[in-house]
């Protein structure tokens, strides 16, 4: 009965990360269709989507971070990740957790790219990117506006931030992979992640979901091509490459932990997901083609 509760409840999670994705199907198919990067961008490092022979990612480290993280992660891992977040989706307690969490995360990490001196480092950091103001926004929807007084992090996110900050002392050129798999992972995944944040949550919109929204990147596949040309023309040695690699790895742990903190219950989030997806996408079916119920 184990592995059949286990089985059942990874279906029920892929139906509604899939169901969730429906908004964006087009019955017909089209420009509408679900691409395989939307699929993919629950899975914060799982970033290597389909890719042309001339795209940047399929060279250098852009090649290796992609094909060292997302290879490195069991299926249990990747299992923690998409519960963790559906957990945090699940009431809006859990989610304004989740929303106090990434701001700590980015606060230090943005502080540390302030006065990050690795001009490496520096080539990367894009203003398009950094969340910290989208999320004092959402900090203020969910805590209030005297969120700075009252919020502080929890234990999992001051591990987190230790360790940014800890990198940024010791080994700033590891900042990169914080980069990688933090800012590109939200790029990715941003639209996709702040809908079922929205539809799960009935939030309006725009509503404490600025953190996925980013207005300054209206082209989200040429940005990250020039993001990553311009990591594969940093001067980083082998070593380094791989001590990039390995951070990232030990980025996605940190990204667990913060989850795993949250006590919503992934798994009502996930059914209350899929069912209104499907009653969403089944309204536009119909609308399309004329069917009546």
């Amino acid at each position: 009965w184990f592995w059949r509760l286990r089985r059942f409840s990874m279906a029920l999670v892929t139906a509604a990360v899939l169901v969730a994705l429906m908004p964006g199907f087009s019955p017909t198919g089209g420009p509408h269709a679900i691409s395989h990067a939307s699929r993919a961008a629950i899975f914060c490092t799982n970033t290597a989507s389909t890719t042309q022979a001339a795209s940047p990612r399929s060279e250098g480290l852009a090649l290796m971070l992609d094909d060292g993280t997302r290879k490195s992660h069991s299926v249990a891992e990747n299992t923690a990740f998409v519960t963790g977040f559906f957990r945090g989706i699940a009431s809006p307690e859990s989610f304004a957790q989740l929303v106090a969490s990434l701001y700590f995360v980015y606060e230090a990490m943005e502080a540390c790219f302030d006065a990050c001196e690795d001009p490496r480092v520096c080539a990367l950091d894009f203003p398009e990117l950094r969340r910290r103001a989208a999320l004092e926004r959402d900090m203020a929807f969910f805590h209030g506006p005297n969120w700075p007084e009252s919020v502080r992090p929890t234990p999992a996110t001051r591990a987190y931030v230790e360790h940014i900050r800890r990198v940024a002392r010791d080994r700033p050129e590891l900042l990169v992979a914080h980069q990688y798999t933090r800012y590109l992972g939200d790029l990715f995944g941003g639209q996709m992640m702040g809908g079922m944040a929205q539809r799960t949550l009935g939030l309006q919109e725009g509503q404490g979901t600025a953190f996925y929204q980013f207005e300054g990147i209206p082209d989200t596949k040429a940005f990250i091509d020039a993001w990553y040309a311009r990591l594969n023309a940093q001067p980083f040695d082998p070593a380094a490459r791989a001590a990039i690699v390995d951070e990232g790895n030990r980025v996605f742990t940190y990204n667990i932990a913060l989850f795993e903190e949250l006590e919503g219950a992934w798994w009502r989030a996930a059914w209350a997901l899929a069912v209104r997806g499907l009653a969403d996408w089944d309204a536009r079916v119909n609308a399309q083609w004329g069917l009546r119920v």
